[in-house]
């Protein structure tokens, strides 16, 4: 797939003491937080208590976001897949980070946040509840994210933040042809300079594994 080769071969040149620096830089980042952001430590099920966090890590995300080509170190990727159905069927499939539960290998449950039209747009401002892998242990996380869906166009944005500084831009597109669907995701990831092979390596893989899981039970009826 375009750009995978480059991004994998890039992370094999890696050697395993970067990975484990970046492991524990994520346990101190996650750690840190949950001190008034998106930490693993859990909140309140009171609607209030999910605002506070996501208005709160949605701050660090603007702020850190505007300063990423400065502080941060940015990789893009392009993960493409072909489904073996109609574009009006795998889109809301596809589109439904609800759909995800179970078949993304992090994600285990999604908070909301609000949800709103801006001008064509439905857009979903949420919390992704994941298990973040760290060398041999999983670090419950909170990923802040606010979703753009443009269904009349077949395309939709996500932007995602955690601590300690990783955003995730996503562009995905949907091109019909014949009966069957292309659905391509335009990654980019910025992360601190020690954590940026470690955060593509695991986002790159993650995707992938979504987007096969995605292409199975769609074009199995499942969704």
């Amino acid at each position: 797939m375009a750009g995978r080769s480059e991004v994998l071969g890039g992370l094999r040149r890696g050697s395993s003491g970067s990975l484990l620096c970046a492991a524990l830089v994520v346990t101190a980042g996650i750690a840190l937080g949950s001190v008034g952001v998106a930490g693993a430590e859990p909140v309140s099920g009171s609607s209030s208590a999910v605002d506070a966090e996501w208005d709160a890590s949605w701050a660090a995300f603007q702020y850190e976001n505007s300063h990423a080509s400065s502080v941060l170190a940015t990789r893009s990727v392009d993960l493409p897949v072909t489904i073996d159905a109609p574009v009006d069927r795998v889109f809301p499939a596809y589109s439904n980070l609800e759909n995800s539960l179970g078949r993304h290998p992090f994600l285990r449950g999604v908070l909301d946040h609000r949800r709103y039209t801006d001008g064509d747009a439905a857009v979903w401002e949420f919390i992704a509840l994941e298990d973040i892998p760290a060398g041999p242990v999983s670090i419950p996380g909170r990923t802040v994210g606010r979703q753009e869906m443009h269904a009349a166009d077949h395309w939709y944005s996500t932007d995602t933040w955690d601590a300690p500084g990783v955003i995730t831009h996503q562009k995905v597109t949907f091109d019909a042809h014949g009966g069957a669907t292309t659905v391509t995701e335009h990654l980019t990831f910025s992360a601190p300079a020690s954590l940026i092979d470690y955060t593509v390596k695991n986002g790159v893989s993650s995707h992938i594994a979504n987007q096969q899981a995605m292409k199975r039970d769609i074009e199995n009826g499942t969704l």
